[in-house]
C-alpha cells in the first residue's frame, strides 16, 4: 500500500492493475481447503507475481477473514512487491440474465479505498447491506431470515437443494456456493448505503462484463440492462486473448453504454493452473497512481490512461530509447553556503505541466532542464540570461550552480548555469523558449527576416525526410536547394535562349515602325521614274554610239582598239563576279566557323556538366559499372572538318588576292586603251564614255537588296514591310512557347519540391489535430508581388487603361497553369504592338509605349521570362497564407508543428505555449496536440492555464515557490490532494475564486 516519495514526485505511471483477484475462499473448490497451508501459498503467489503487475483487488466473500491473511502479511513486512491492494467485496445483484430454464445473476463488485479499516467495511457496509438481502425469486417460499456466516449459508443451499429432485442433484454444488449464490441485493441499496458519510468518494462500482451481456435486450429490460452498467464505474472480464478487448470496448459504445472495459485475472486457481483465470494473467495497464483517486482518475480520462495488452506503447518506447527520456533533473551547488538552487524532482517521461505563480521559477526550471540537454536557444532563454541571473552583478554566483539531467539509462550531463551551448555535443532536447516564439512569430512579413518563421516549420518538416532520402544535407533548405538545382539550371539556361528571340521581335517591331508601306511605294515610284529616264538616256547614248560607229571609216587600229576594250571589259566582269563569289565563300566559311565554334564550347560545358553529374552518382551507385552518363563528342570529325575549311579559306584567300591583283590589271589596260581610243577618235571615244556613265547610273539605280536607295533595295525593303506583320507574329508565338518552356521547367521544379514535401503533407493530411486547426499544405507555382513591377515600365501617357489592365494579370487568371497565362501573356504583347494598348487601334512601336529609362527587350524578358513565378509549396492557416497570420496564430502553428508534426523523440520544452490564444483555442487545439506529443515524446510544458495542465491531463505537476530567497519545487499527480490544491490556488485563483465563476456560469443553465 505503501508508495516511494521520488515515485509519488513523478505523478503517474504505467503499471498493471489486476482489481479481481480471488482469495483462497473461492480458489479453492467447495471451500475446503481455506486453511493457513492455503492461505499461506496465497500468500506466496502474491509475492511472486509478475513484476509488472504492482496493484491488486483482493476479492472475497468473507471479508475480514480473507482480508485479515493479506493485512497481517503486509505488516511482516511481505508483499513489498504490490504498491496497492484494494479491498473488494463482490455480491450478487437482484438483476437476472440467462434464460428461463437458466438464470444467470450480475455479479456487482465494490471497490474500496485501501486507505480505509477493514473494520469500518464489514461494520458500515456489510452489517448495513445484510438487513437488505433477499433470495432469489424461485426460493423465497423457503422464509430464509439468517444472519450471514458460512454455517447459515450452507444450512441455505442444503434446504435449496431438498427441493430439488435426486435426479436433478449432480446439477448443483455445495450447500455452502449455492446458499450464497442464491443471496441477492439490489443495486439501488448498495449505492444508497455507499452514498453515506463513511464511503462517499472511497469507493468504486464494477460490474462483469459477460453476467450483464446476458441481460437481453427485451423491451422490459433495456432500461434495467442500461442501468446495471451505466450506475458501475468500470466494467470487468477476463479475457483469454485481449486482441478482443478494442472490439469489446467499441461494441460498449456502439450500445451507448458505459465503456470503461478492464481485464482482470478473475483468479479462481493458483498461477501455475492451466486455466486462464489464474493469478498473474492480467493485462490491464493503468497510468495512474495507486489510489482509488487514482483508479477514478484513470477511468474518467480512459482512453488515455489505460491500456489492454502485453504492454502500452508509451513504455515500449521507454524501453527501445531510454536515452531519450530525462528520468530527473538536479539543480544545486555543491557548496552549503549557497542554496538558491537546491533541489532535485525526477520527471514523468509523459506529459508534466510546470505551474506557479509569476517569478517562482518556473522559466528558471525550464532553461535549467534546456542547458543540461544542450539546447541550441542559449541565447533567448527567459532566466539564465544577461539581463536576469547572468547578469554582471550575479554572475559569479551563476557559476556555483549547475543542473544536472539524469536519462532514463543512467546515463548523465551537467552544465554550470553560466554554461554556453556546445557545438560539439549533441542538442538533446528541443526548446521554444517564449522569447524565440514571441521574436519569430511577430515579424512582420514585409521584412527580409519574415522567413525565419517558414524556417522554423521546415526544420520541423525535415523530420518527415528518412536519412537515405536526405543526400547527406543537414538542412531543409540545402537537400531542396540539390532536388532543384537541375531544373534551375534549365530555366536559367532557356532565360538565356529567350533573350535573342526577343532581341530580334524588337529589332523587327523597330523596322516595322520606322518604314510605312505608303511612303516606301512612294519612293519606289520616284525610284521607277529615275530608272526609266535613265535607262532611256543610255538608249539614247548608245544609239548615238551606234550611229559614230556606222559613220566612221573603217580603220584598222581602230577596229583593234575597240576589240581590245570589249575583251578587257568581258575579262573585268568576270573576274568582278569571281571576286564577289569568292569573298561570299569565305563569309560563308567564317559563319560556318564562328557557329561551330559556339557548338564546341557547348559540348565542353555539357561534358563538364555529365562529368559532375557522375561524380555525384559515383558517390551513391558505388559501384564499378559503366559511367551513368556518357557523352560522346567526335573531336576528330570536327577537327577534320575544321582543317579543311581552314585549307580551303587560305585558298581562297590567295585567290580572292591574285583576283584583287588581276582586276587591277585589267583596270590599267582599261585605262591605257581608252586613252589609246581617245586619241585615235575622240569623239567616238567621249560618246563611249557617255553609254558606260549611263550604264553605271542605270546600274546605281536600279542597285541591289542590300541598298534601301535603290530601286531592288527599295522592292526589298517594300516585300520586307509587307511580310513584317506575319513575321511579327510568327516571333511573338517563337517567345510565347519559349516561355512556354521556362513555365514546363517550373513545373518540373515543383514536382522536384512536392515529392521532397510529400511525407510531412501525407502526415499532415492524415493528423485530426492540425487539421482542426485549419492547417494544411498547398502546392502551387505562384505569381510574386514583383509582377507589380512589370506594368510601372509602361508610360501611363500612352497607354490609356493598359497599365491598369497589365497590373490586373494576377486576379483574371484562375490559377498559374500555362493555358491561363500563356492567354494573358501573348494579349499583353498584342496590346503593347497597338496604339493605347487597344487590340483593335493602329499598330505601334511596343517601344514607344514604355517609359524613356525601359527598353523594349528589358520590359519583354521582364515579363516573359516568368521571373514572377516561384515555386511554394508552404502551409496555409484556415485558408489564409502563414505571413497573413496574426502573431497568436503562427505561434499556434509553430507549436503544433513541434507537437505534431515534428517526428523527432527527443525531449520538447515549451514555455507558455497559451500565450495570446483563446481559451477555446487552448482547449481545443492545443491540448489535444499536447496528448499527441506526450504520447509520442516526452513533453514539459510551462503554464498559466487550467486549460493546459488540468483539463489537459498531465501526467506531473510541478509546482514551483520561491520561499525565503529559495526556489523550492513539489510535484505529483492531480489525482493526488496536495498537488490538485496548488494547480486549483495558482491555475484558478483559489477554491473560492474558482466556485464563483462555477456559481456564476451555473447561473444560465443554456451556457453548461
Amino acid at each position: 500500500m505503501g508508495r516511494l516519495d521520488g515515485e509519488r514526485a513523478r505523478g503517474t505511471a504505467w503499471r498493471i492493475w489486476d482489481l479481481h483477484v480471488h482469495t483462497p475462499a473461492s480458489i479453492i473448490q467447495g471451500y475446503g481447503g481455506d486453511s493457513d497451508e492455503v492461505w499461506s501459498r496465497f500468500i506466496d503467489e502474491l509475492e511472486n507475481l509478475p513484476e509488472d503487475i504492482s496493484i491488486i483487488g483482493i476479492n472475497d466473500y468473507w471479508f475480514l477473514d480473507g482480508f485479515r491473511h493479506v493485512l497481517q502479511a503486509q505488516r511482516d513486512g511481505r508483499l513489498k512487491n504490490l504498491e496497492a491492494i484494494f479491498p473488494v467485496v463482490e455480491m450478487r445483484l437482484d438483476q437476472f440474465g440467462g434464460t428461463e430454464g437458466k438464470l444467470s445473476r450480475v455479479n456487482l463488485h465494490v471497490i474500496f479505498d485501501p486507505e480505509l479499516d477493514p473494520d469500518v467495511i464489514q461494520a458500515q457496509f456489510l452489517n448495513a447491506l445484510q438487513p437488505k438481502l433477499k433470495l432469489s425469486p424461485q426460493h423465497e417460499s423457503l422464509g430464509w431470515q439468517g444472519v450471514i456466516t458460512a454455517e447459515s449459508l450452507a444450512d441455505l443451499g442444503r434446504r435449496i437443494k431438498e427441493t430439488v429432485p435426486a435426479e436433478e442433484l449432480a446439477k448443483y454444488d455445495s450447500d455452502l456456493r449455492e446458499g450464497f449464490n442464491n443471496l441477492n441485493v439490489s443495486l439501488g441499496d448498495v449505492q444508497g448505503v455507499l452514498s453515506g458519510p463513511y464511503f462517499k468518494g472511497k469507493a468504486l462500482l464494477a460490474v462483469g462484463k459477460t453476467e450483464w451481456a446476458d441481460i437481453k435486450w427485451a423491451d422490459q429490460s433495456i432500461a434495467a440492462k442500461k442501468n446495471v452498467i451505466n450506475s458501475a464505474d468500470l466494467i470487468f472480464t477476463a479475457y483469454e486473448d485481449t486482441a478482443r478487448w478494442k472490439a469489446d470496448v467499441e461494441f460498449l459504445r456502439a450500445s451507448k453504454v458505459k465503456d470503461r472495459l478492464l481485464d482482470c485475472s478473475d483468479a479462481h486457481h493458483f498461477s501455475d493452473s492451466e486455466q486462464n483465470m489464474r493469478l498473474g494473467a492480467c493485462q490491464t495497464w493503468m497510468n495512474t497512481t495507486p489510489t482509488l483517486a487514482g483508479l477514478a482518475y484513470a477511468l474518467e480520462e480512459f482512453d488515455r490512461r489505460v491500456h489492454v495488452g502485453l504492454e502500452p506503447p508509451a513504455l515500449a518506447r521507454i524501453r527501445k530509447n531510454p536515452e531519450r527520456f530525462i528520468s530527473k533533473i538536479e539543480v544545486r551547488s555543491d557548496k552549503k553556503d549557497y542554496r538558491f538552487f537546491d533541489y532535485e524532482i525526477p520527471l514523468n517521461t509523459g506529459f508534466v505541466a510546470v505551474v506557479g505563480n509569476k517569478g517562482q521559477g518556473k522559466s528558471a526550471l525550464l532553461d535549467c532542464i534546456a542547458l543540461a540537454g544542450n539546447s541550441s536557444r542559449n541565447r533567448e532563454f527567459a532566466f539564465l540570461t544577461s539581463t536576469r541571473f547572468l547578469s554582471s552583478t550575479s554572475l559569479k554566483v551563476a557559476k556555483e550552480y549547475y543542473s544536472e539531467l539524469e536519462w532514463a539509462t543512467g546515463a548523465r550531463r551537467r552544465a554550470q548555469l553560466p554554461d554556453e551551448h556546445d557545438r560539439s555535443a549533441p542538442v538533446s532536447v528541443e526548446y521554444l523558449p517564449q522569447a524565440f516564439v514571441e521574436r519569430v512569430c511577430n515579424i512582420d512579413p514585409a521584412s527580409g527576416d519574415a522567413d525565419e518563421f517558414e524556417r522554423e516549420l521546415r526544420t520541423v518538416l525535415f523530420t518527415h525526410i528518412r536519412d537515405e532520402d536526405r543526400a547527406g544535407k543537414k538542412t531543409f533548405d540545402a537537400l531542396l536547394a540539390q532536388k532543384t538545382r537541375v531544373s534551375q539550371d534549365m530555366i536559367d539556361r532557356l532565360r538565356d535562349d529567350l533573350r535573342p528571340v526577343v532581341g530580334s521581335y524588337a529589332a523587327l517591331a523597330a523596322f516595322r515602325a520606322e518604314n510605312r508601306l505608303h511612303e516606301v511605294e512612294g519612293r519606289l515610284t520616284l525610284k521607277e521614274a529615275e530608272v526609266a529616264a535613265a535607262e532611256a538616256a543610255l538608249q539614247g547614248e548608245t544609239d548615238t554610239l551606234a550611229a559614230i560607229d556606222s559613220a566612221s571609216r573603217d580603220d584598222g587600229e581602230l577596229t583593234v582598239l575597240k576589240q581590245r576594250s570589249e575583251e578587257i571589259e568581258s575579262t573585268r566582269t568576270e573576274l568582278l563576279s569571281r571576286q564577289t563569289e569568292n569573298e561570299q565563300r569565305r563569309a560563308q566559311a567564317r559563319q560556318s566557323l564562328s557557329g561551330m565554334e559556339t557548338i564546341a564550347q557547348k559540348a565542353d560545358a555539357l561534358r563538364a556538366d555529365a562529368a559532375d553529374l557522375n561524380a555525384q552518382a559515383e558517390a551513391i551507385l558505388r559501384d564499378s559499372g559503366d559511367p551513368y552518363i556518357s557523352v560522346t563528342i567526335n573531336r576528330a570529325r570536327y577537327e577534320g572538318w575544321r582543317a579543311t575549311l581552314d585549307t580551303s579559306l587560305t585558298t581562297w584567300r590567295a585567290e580572292h588576292d591574285d583576283l584583287v591583283r588581276d582586276i587591277e590589271a585589267q583596270e590599267e589596260a582599261r585605262r591605257q586603251n581608252a586613252e589609246a581610243l581617245a586619241a585615235a577618235d575622240s569623239a567616238r571615244e567621249r560618246a563611249r564614255q557617255r553609254v558606260l556613265q549611263s550604264e553605271e547610273r542605270v546600274a546605281a539605280l536600279v542597285g541591289d537588296e542590300n541598298d534601301d536607295e535603290s530601286l531592288n533595295g527599295l522592292k526589298a525593303l517594300r516585300t520586307r514591310i509587307t511580310e513584317a506583320p506575319a513575321e511579327m507574329d510568327r516571333l511573338r508565338e517563337q517567345i510565347i512557347e519559349h516561355a512556354g518552356r521556362i513555365h514546363a521547367a517550373l513545373i518540373a521544379q515543383l514536382d522536384a519540391v512536392e515529392s521532397l514535401y510529400a511525407p510531412a503533407s501525407e502526415f499532415i493530411s492524415q493528423a485530426e489535430v492540425v487539421k482542426n486547426a485549419g492547417l494544411e499544405f498547398n502546392a502551387e507555382l505562384r505569381m510574386l508581388p514583383s509582377w507589380r513591377s512589370i506594368p510601372t515600365g509602361l508610360d501611363g501617357r500612352r497607354n490609356g487603361d493598359f497599365s491598369d489592365w497589365l497590373a490586373d494579370l494576377p486576379q483574371r487568371i484562375e490559377d498559374t497553369s500555362w493555358e491561363q497565362l500563356s492567354a494573358q501573356l501573348r494579349e499583353a504583347v498584342i496590346r503593347l504592338e497597338h496604339e493605347r494598348g487597344e487590340p483593335d487601334d493602329p499598330f505601334r512601336n511596343p517601344a514607344s509605349a514604355l517609359r524613356s529609362t525601359t527598353t523594349l527587350d528589358e520590359f519583354l524578358m521582364s515579363m516573359l521570362d516568368l521571373s514572377w513565378l516561384e515555386v511554394r509549396f508552404g502551409l496555409t492557416g484556415d485558408g489564409l497564407p502563414l505571413s497573413q497570420l496574426s502573431p497568436g496564430q503562427r505561434g499556434l502553428v509553430l507549436a503544433l508543428f513541434y507537437l505534431v508534426v515534428d517526428r523527432r523523440t527527443t525531449p520538447l520544452l515549451l514555455d507558455q505555449p497559451e500565450e495570446n490564444l483563446d481559451n477555446e483555442t487552448i482547449a481545443s487545439k492545443l491540448v489535444p496536440a499536447i496528448h499527441e506529443a506526450a504520447g509520442r515524446r516526452q513533453t514539459i510544458v510551462v503554464t498559466h492555464n487550467a486549460n493546459l495542465a488540468v483539463v489537459g491531463d498531465a501526467d506531473q505537476i510541478i509546482h514551483c515557490q520561491l520561499q525565503d530567497q529559495k526556489f523550492r519545487v513539489s510535484s505529483g499527480s492531480i489525482a493526488e490532494l496536495d498537488v490538485a490544491q496548488f494547480a486549483l490556488n495558482v491555475l484558478e485563483g483559489t477554491k473560492p475564486a474558482f466556485d464563483n465563476r462555477r456559481h456564476k456560469y451555473e447561473a444560465f443553465p443554456e451556457l453548461v
